[in-house]
């Protein structure tokens, strides 16, 4: 008998070894129970670390600069230093959590500036205004750090108040690492609350602001409410006699409404609002409280806002369609009469045949979709031609309203998630990057221009909704670089990210 040889087997007829190149019939394939286990045992998927993005660190950069200048090859692609430095500091939130603040400002939040009258004269001061889902207003007092949170003439009104203690949640700590002092403080005066009948749905600043001035201080602000039984209300938030107290006098003009009110929105002028419902939107009078709808919809108006120009309101529907409304009247037809047109539900073609039925001075060419119903809408400043929309699937998408015949977005952002919550998104006043938060309570960052995802980071346990920047950073500042410090409101509490 011949002995074995590893790889070979003896044929008997030829009287010679064979290299074994295949499986033999019968015989278990090792391959195959390799295939077997690691199918069995497949290895653990990491998450990526988007602080580790493209592996570069600011020194690295700082180096290629001094020798390349700002123009520095990156990649195999030639890259701007100032924006890839942002970039890495996008990459790396600061973020904070400020005790005493939870179901405070999960519905809606906004940042103003007022004029106090202080022991050294006239002094402009930060406040927050926060509103919840439970009809909580709530303003809170904002100081840089560093700065006095409040002087002697002041120490009266918020006498009795909480001071809301920043707490550290990121970078996270490492053993025998320096303390950080938080950029800002907060401090929540006795009576800074007040309930209302229904969820806060909206706050917005009334009066014009002018890119010139160093400060911009705001004496009213818009607050609407979603209606507990369908009947929302309109109220204007007197801010100039006591900004730091909320009670029945200082809420004024109180316009009710028959119908579910979503969103809001004020022009620049101060001069008028509108107001997204479940029966259209409508143009309010902030004098005389007289309002008409210059939209008419079976589907509900979920998210709204004023175009630059003061002429034009976009109107996010239940459905997904954005559609832009010109406030102008018509040459020989009078404004309350509203041309009634017929537009497909969708850019599919399986839906060219079901139309919905609008109400309004729309051209209905130019009306852009989303997959489901709209959460949030915002035009760039700087370049008023392109639309962010956010829908309740999780996609956002970045529209050029001059190709919007074409349906096609010119950019989109993968990763956000969302299925039935109503999430604002936020735009960075340099409006280089996008903040929002997810239904997985992850907050995420983009790059606009890009659409890459900077850094998705878990620090709250529930939805972060809300977000918002200081509406009283200068223009000309934001330009230079990014404007730091956003405001995230959830159930769980205010976060400031920095």
């Amino acid at each position: 008998m011949r002995p074995e040889l590893p790889g070979f087997y003896y044929d008997e007829e030829k009287n010679r070894y064979f290299p074994i190149k295949g499986p033999i019939p019968g015989s278990k394939s090792v391959t195959s129970l390799r295939t077997k286990r690691k199918k069995a045992d497949p290895e653990p998927v990491q998450e990526p670390n988007y602080q580790k993005r493209t592996k570069l660190k600011a020194l690295k950069l700082l180096y290629t600069r001094e020798l390349s200048g700002n123009v520095i090859p990156l990649n195999k692609k030639k890259s701007n230093f100032k924006e890839e430095i942002q970039k890495t500091q996008a990459s790396n939130p600061v973020v904070w959590k400020y005790e005493s603040t939870e179901n405070l400002g999960d519905a809606a939040l906004k940042q103003f500036q007022v004029d106090l009258q202080t022991s050294v004269g006239l002094t402009p001061r930060n406040i927050l205004i926060a509103g919840s889902t439970e009809g909580c207003l709530s303003i809170l007092r904002v100081s840089e750090a560093g700065n006095v949170l409040f002087d002697d003439s002041e120490a009266q009104a918020l006498n009795g108040g909480i001071e809301c203690d920043p707490v550290s949640l990121l970078p996270r700590k490492v053993e025998d690492a320096e303390e950080v002092e938080a950029p800002r403080l907060l401090w929540r005066p006795a009576r800074s609350r007040l309930h209302a009948l229904s969820s806060i749905s909206s706050i917005q600043l009334i009066g014009k602001y002018d890119e010139s001035e160093i400060f911009h201080s705001v004496k009213r602000a818009l607050i609407t409410t979603l209606g507990s039984t369908g009947c929302g209300s309109i109220f204007f938030l007197n801010l100039a006699e006591e900004p730091y107290m909320v009670t029945p006098r200082s809420l004024q003009g109180n316009v009710s409404s028959e119908c579910t009110i979503w969103a809001a929105d004020c022009s620049t002028s101060g001069s008028h609002a509108a107001i997204g419902t479940d029966l259209g939107a409508a143009l309010v009078d902030l004098e005389t409280g007289a309002g008409s709808y210059f939209l008419r919809s079976k589907s509900d108006v979920l998210a709204l806002q004023f175009h630059q120009s003061g002429n034009v309101v976009q109107c996010g529907l239940r459905n997904g369609a954005i559609v832009s409304v010109d406030l102008r009247e018509r040459p020989g037809r009078p404004f309350p009469s509203l041309t009634r047109h017929h537009i497909p539900t969708g850019q599919t073609n399986k839906n060219h045949d079901k139309f919905f039925e609008l109400r309004g001075n729309i051209n209905p060419s130019r009306v852009v979709y989303m997959p489901t119903s709209l959460t949030c809408l915002k035009t760039l400043k700087t370049y008023d031609q392109y639309l962010m929309a956010s829908s309740m699937d999780g996609t956002i998408k970045l529209f050029d309203q001059r190709m919007v015949k074409r349906g096609v977005a010119v950019q989109k952002y993968e990763g956000h998630k969302n299925s039935h919550t109503r999430i604002e998104f936020g735009i960075d006043p340099s409006e280089r990057f996008l903040i929002s938060g997810g239904e997985d309570c992850y907050t995420r960052i983009w790059s606009i221009k890009s659409g890459q995802l900077l850094s998705a980071n878990k620090f709250s346990n529930t939805v972060p909704a809300v977000v918002c920047w200081s509406s009283v950073e200068r223009q000309r500042e934001s330009k230079d670089g990014i404007v730091h410090g956003a405001w995230l409101g959830s159930r769980e509490a205010i976060f400031n990210v920095f």
